[in-house]
């Protein structure tokens, strides 16, 4: 499943779905219908991913016993979120109440270290990312809750044009990933509607956290890239809908504040497999663009699942003398789960557009495999080579990544 960033599993687990290098691209791996649910969660026993997620591939909105989850995780015998915020003892049980003001708090910190990288001048390929992320939940039914990440990146990142169309967003070294309200309206076994505002990713397609993917990385879903946005979800047994409005987080330049919309509608033929089709349209002085394509998570079996996404991005209106441009973004990623606590996943990644300035092919592969070592630590280790460099040139990385409960 992946952060679909919560077992952000998709969506990181789901939640926690990487600056420019790595950002944990294995941690969500997808979970197949039997396997039990990317590595921060199969120590848990989870039959498959339907049992926390709403969508039966993973996806990152969660039902009420995935919730019940994403609280538990945060409980141990030396639970220091919780001493901090006033449930005392250090054996104390998970289901004891908790006496302090933020009720259940659920924290993770990530760091993703480069050993082997190529710098450019200007240092737009950081070495360190880092991201920390809390979850606070402000009522007893767990209805209402507050999620936030908050990022780091070493040098900071400067604005990148790559085309006559396109600018890639630099930002500070310290910023603001996601800061979101969540109203889970109704919810059933079966079936749910919820709605959130605020700064988060769009809620479009797969949800990997890997920016360097083409799908991500040449269609404004870079690492500062979190605009503001109020997006609905409702869902039952066999499919999936979000619409959504989305504004500028104001961090991007003046004419690359872009408002918009779009929509997300997937189907669940089977257990194993979810369809997906998303768009988007979008206004900035920079340019206009509409965004369309199809995705798939497939547990193929119980060793096997497979992420697959294609867009096509066309821009009009822009401000550069070429009058417009288009673009075919298409993402590849398989899984293989090896034992309980170990995840591998190859990825390839393909794009052709008429308006970058590095060439007009563009492709890089990546492998990545992630253990998780206990409840509280993964360990992984990523390789990558193609055109992954911030310009669109080509290189090679090298990284290992930590993520961190406490």
């Amino acid at each position: 499943m992946t952060r679909l960033k919560n077992g952000r599993h998709l969506q990181t687990g789901g939640w926690r779905k990487r600056g420019r290098a790595v950002l944990f691209n294995a941690l969500f791996a997808l979970a197949t219908d039997t396997v039990e649910a990317a590595p921060r969660l199969i120590s848990y026993g989870n039959p498959n991913c339907i049992s926390c997620h709403v969508s039966v591939q993973g996806r990152g909105l969660l039902n009420s016993y995935g919730r019940g989850i994403d609280i538990a995780q945060s409980y141990s015998k030396k639970d220091f979120t919780a001493m901090l915020l006033g449930r005392a003892g250090e054996g104390a049980e998970a289901s004891e109440t908790w006496d302090g003001r933020f009720n259940n708090v659920l924290a993770d910190f990530l760091v993703t270290l480069r050993l082997s990288q190529r710098f450019d001048v200007e240092k737009t390929d950081p070495a360190i990312f880092a991201l920390y992320r809390q979850v606070i939940f402000l009522d007893k039914e767990d209805r209402f809750r507050v999620n936030t990440e908050i990022g780091f990146l070493d040098g900071g990142l400067a604005d990148a044009p790559i085309g006559p169309h396109l600018t890639a967003t630099g930002g500070d070294n310290i910023f603001l990933r996601k800061l979101l309200l969540e109203w889970r309206i109704e919810a059933s076994d079966t079936s749910g509607k919820e709605v959130a505002f605020g700064r988060d990713y769009l809620p479009l397609g797969l949800q990997i956290d890997d920016h360097t993917a083409y799908i991500l990385y040449l269609n404004r879903g870079g690492i500062y890239d979190f605009p503001l946005q109020l997006k609905y979800f409702t869902w039952d047994e066999r499919s999936l809908a979000s619409v959504f409005l989305h504004a500028p987080s104001f961090e991007e330049a003046s004419d690359r504040r872009e408002y918009g919309g779009g929509f997300l509608y997937e189907r669940y033929p089977t257990n194993k497999l979810a369809l997906g089709l998303q768009g988007l349209v979008g206004f900035s002085d920079e340019s206009d663009r509409l965004r369309i394509g199809p995705y798939a998570r497939w547990g193929i079996s119980e060793k096997w699942a497979l992420l697959a996404q294609t867009d096509y991005t066309v821009v009009w209106d822009t401000g550069s003398r070429d009058g417009q441009g288009s673009q075919v973004t298409a993402f590849l990623q398989l899984f293989y789960h090896h034992t309980e606590w170990l995840i591998s996943s190859g990825t390839a990644n393909y794009a052709y557009s008429d308006s970058l300035r590095a060439k007009d092919d563009l492709v890089f592969f990546r492998y990545t495999t992630a253990a998780r070592l206990n409840r509280n630590f993964t360990l992984g280790i990523s390789y990558a080579a193609g055109d992954i460099l911030r310009n669109l040139g080509a290189g090679q990385e090298l990284a290992v990544f930590a993520t961190v409960k406490f």
